[in-house]
């Protein structure tokens, strides 16, 4: 009886400082959301991938409660994309216009636009010190994965706003594979000036093909997926299939909420396997001599391994 007393007073203790920890980040998180989707602002950010550097000037404005973005490469010739509510266009010259539905533009930190309930789920968030970045008190903010072989997420919210200043993704054992950094920051009670264009911009509207998938490969009775990571489902009917130039067996798009990862099965070419880092996407290539599996998202090279070795006849 006296151990279960013990052991009571204990949990009393210890649990009450852990979940109120828990809420302050999750809160933080939140108010990093708000400040993306409820803000008027004109932001530069540079994206660093291993020695690669891309910048980039994103702005957001709400008018008459919907919300306008843009999203300009800097440094290369790119495409531009705009938001007009929950249509996103993607502008390159001398091409048509190509028209996709979301409510954020996917090219930004899909991190700052998923439910929480859902990366509750995936993350135990900790928040750390506050330092200063770029003139701006900043308040760091863990998101450390549940599960081995997912990346975590290591965020700098401005202490004023809550806006992210700076997002790292940290494979296990803090290793950096990419970092997102905001250079410039000014936000204004007024839509963005070169927002304003926008309302005015004659831009098609979406029709139904847009809601159709746009294609679906060959689907090889023959093949399954074994194995998925812990936390992965497969999206039924993709509404894009991407393509590696060859013709495809077989192919399988898997997420997890936050993350997507693209499982491509092709015809063998017989050639050691191979595997590349593009800041945190993984592309593994693994060769038998039925077929070749190209595994391309943020996941571990090792959990690339294991989906393209999960590929296998029935």
């Amino acid at each position: 009886m006296r151990w279960s007393l013990l052991l009571l007073l204990v949990s009393s203790l210890l649990f009450p400082p852990l979940l109120l920890a828990d809420t302050k980040g999750w809160q933080l998180f939140q108010q990093s959301q708000d400040a993306v989707r409820n803000h008027n602002f004109d932001v530069s950010y540079v994206v660093f991938k291993g020695e690669q550097v891309t910048s980039f000037r994103w702005l957001h404005g709400v008018h008459q409660e919907q919300q306008l973005e843009q999203l300009v490469p800097m440094d290369v010739d790119g495409i531009d994309i705009l938001r007009k509510g929950k249509v996103v266009y993607y502008l390159t010259p001398e091409r048509p216009v190509l028209i996709t539905l979301s409510s954020y533009i996917k090219e930004l930190p899909s991190l700052l636009y998923q439910p929480v309930a859902d990366l509750k789920q995936l993350y135990d968030p900790v928040s750390g010190s506050v330092s200063q970045m770029g003139g701006r008190s900043a308040q760091l903010l863990r998101l450390t994965a549940f599960h081995p072989g997912r990346l975590s997420y290591w965020l700098w919210l401005d202490v004023e706003t809550g806006f992210p200043l700076r997002i790292d993704t940290v494979a296990e054992g803090h290793q950096l594979l990419e970092r997102w950094q905001v250079t410039h920051m000014l936000l204004s009670p007024q839509l963005p000036e070169a927002l304003k264009a926008l309302l005015d911009l004659p831009l098609p509207q979406p029709d139904k093909q847009h809601l159709q998938p746009v294609a679906t490969p060959p689907q090889a009775s023959n093949i399954e997926l074994a194995w998925l990571p812990s936390g992965f489902k497969q999206v039924e009917d993709p509404l894009v299939v991407p393509s590696l130039g060859v013709p495809l067996l077989h192919y399988w798009l898997l997420s997890d909420g936050l993350h997507q990862v693209s499982v491509f099965v092709q015809k063998p070419n017989r050639q050691p396997a191979q595997a590349y880092r593009d800041g945190a996407t993984t592309i593994y290539v693994h060769s038998t001599e039925q077929f070749d599996v190209t595994v391309i998202g943020p996941v571990t090279l090792e959990i690339a391994r294991q989906i393209a070795a999960a590929v296998r006849y029935d």
